[in-house]
């Protein structure tokens, strides 16, 4: 599928901020132009960005506003094609077992099967993640059990939860949205032995569809199946992460994969009030 993302992001200060800095996490990682057609970030009051590769691979605008200012608004505009990699490879079928052998498992996946700053393999969740999967012995068919599990006894409930929501609060709560339940679902991959990371992105709801998370940036779940590579799981809506997921970042949970993320030194009465602008627009009709 072929998309156009209208993305932007707006703050205005109650009073005057200044020595801003911000991270953003808007552009696709790929270098390939046959996956990336365009790609343009817009910053306002204007600056001089810069970017980077961070530990994940993921492309990282940063830039730094001295001067005092009221307002700040970060606009990104891309144009990509997305793909599926369930089309050509089935996850299925590869036992836990597996997992031990992986000639990878030390170095590259290691930071995704281990507790980080808001996902924790608690006695809550390994009691839980073995109640689930039960009898299961493969990792892709672990990994949709506790999808379906989530989906089935969470409630999806905006605005009960902010971007600082720690795991084991949706697990108290069930409630959340989809960053929680992506929060959630890795952290009880990890306690079954299986590789999970955060994928932070766009969804494409189209006029027949009724997908939860649409509306702003969305988030999933990649687990690591051996042999096999990747494979997404959309936990909020009971899914696999196919076409219509737009992937942005990646990383051990949210902290690593946040759209946005930044500091700026003011009075503490000048938080800001923030406004949100998205579009997904499919192309290829």
């Amino acid at each position: 599928m072929r998309f156009r993302v209208f993305h932007r992001t707006s703050y205005l200060y109650r009073s005057p901020v200044r020595d801003s800095y911000n991270e953003v996490r808007l552009r696709p990682a790929t270098n390939d132009p046959l996956r990336l057609e365009f790609s343009l970030l817009n910053v306002n009051p204007p600056v001089r960005l810069q970017h980077f590769r961070d530990g994940w691979f993921n492309y990282v605008h940063f830039f730094q506003i001295p001067e005092a200012h009221s307002s700040l608004s970060i606009e990104s505009q891309i144009t990509v094609r997305t793909s599926t990699p369930y089309a050509d490879n089935d996850p299925r079928g590869v036992d836990l077992e597996s997992l031990r052998e992986e000639p990878e498992s030390d170095e590259m996946l290691q930071p995704f099967k281990s507790t980080s700053k808001y996902v924790e393999e608690s006695p809550e969740a390994w009691r839980l993640g073995i109640d689930i999967c039960d009898g299961i012995r493969g990792v892709f068919e672990n990994a949709e059990a506790i999808m379906g599990h989530i989906h089935e006894n969470w409630l999806y409930a905006p605005n009960t939860t902010s971007a600082s929501t720690h795991m084991r609060e949706v697990l108290e709560s069930k409630r959340g949205v989809c960053q929680d339940f992506t929060h959630l679902m890795i952290g009880l991959c990890r306690t079954r032995g299986i590789p999970a990371r955060y994928v932070s992105g766009y969804l494409y709801n189209g006029p027949h569809s009724h997908l939860r998370g649409a509306q702003a940036s969305h988030a999933w779940c990649e687990v690591y199946v051996p042999g096999k590579g990747w494979f997404g799981l959309d936990p909020t809506n009971n899914t696999i992460a196919d076409e219509r997921h737009i992937k942005i970042a990646t990383g051990r949970d949210y902290h690593d994969a946040a759209p946005i993320s930044g500091y700026f030194d003011g009075p503490p009465a000048a938080t800001a009030a923030l406004q949100v602008d998205l579009t997904v627009e499919r192309l290829d009709f």
